[in-house]
């Protein structure tokens, strides 16, 4: 008998109130239906049953490399495809949490996977692990240059250490267009919001001064940040 049968018989009976309650917190953040439109929600739903059944797995097996290897199959196919590594860390994370609120008696075991699998998001090596593994100093650097020009929004940090994790994971693919792509989506939501496009900017500007401080020399971020700040200016589609 496995140590964690009855707590992965109690992740399947539970598998689809927790898909929901994640993705309800998740839609809280009107980004993702104004960017995946309905396929939020079919992929949303597919991806969070995804996310159960290899927990389940990985209690059977008692063998976390099962869901850290899950995990970072899936960053590549959502990176490539408009996401971010920052997105798929807060799934994990919520998803751990309301294992938490659930009670069950091991269910520290699955929140304990599901932690290894967000930490397994890390990039090992190159530029891209070195622009994630100082996400905090760079957004923090970021921030208070905003604050100098007098942009000290509620929202900043958040929105910097998104885009961050977009630069991080556009390094990772050796695409600039990944997130360029992003940018020019995203100007055109500020745009439906009436918010200026120079907003963005001066953040692209911030993250990328904060990120030369820490790397200097680097001319993968020039190129990344060439693309990115052309995509500001791009018509809205």
């Amino acid at each position: 008998m496995n140590r964690h049968e009855a707590l992965i018989g109690q992740l399947g009976a539970a598998c689809d109130r927790l898909t929901e309650r994640v993705l309800g917190e998740m839609y809280a953040d009107p980004f993702w239906r104004e960017r995946f439109g309905a396929r939020a929600d079919k992929h949303g739903r597919e991806d969070g049953r995804f996310h159960v059944q290899y927990l389940q797995q990985a209690l059977a097996d008692d063998e976390p490399a099962v869901l850290e290897n899950y995990a970072r199959w899936l960053q590549q196919v959502l990176t490539a495809r408009g996401m971010c590594t920052l997105h798929l860390a807060e799934n994990f994370e919520r998803l751990a949490v309301a294992v938490v609120d659930e009670r069950w008696p091991d269910g520290q075991a699955a929140v304990e996977l599901l932690r290894a699998a967000k930490a397994a998001l890390a990039y090992p090596d190159g530029l891209a692990g070195e622009v994630q593994s100082r996400a905090e100093t760079i957004v923090l650097a970021a921030a208070v240059e905003l604050a100098k020009v007098g942009d000290e929004e509620p929202l900043q940090v958040a929105e910097l250490a998104t885009l961050v994790s977009y630069c991080a994971d556009a390094l990772a693919l050796t695409s600039p267009q990944a997130l360029a792509d992003h940018v020019a989506w995203l100007a055109g939501y500020l745009d439906r919001r009436r918010i200026p496009r120079v907003r963005l900017a001066r953040r692209l500007e911030a993250i990328r001064t904060a990120i030369e401080q820490q790397l200097p020399g680097e001319p993968a971020l020039t190129e990344l940040f060439a693309a990115a700040l052309a995509a500001v200016d791009k018509p809205s589609v």
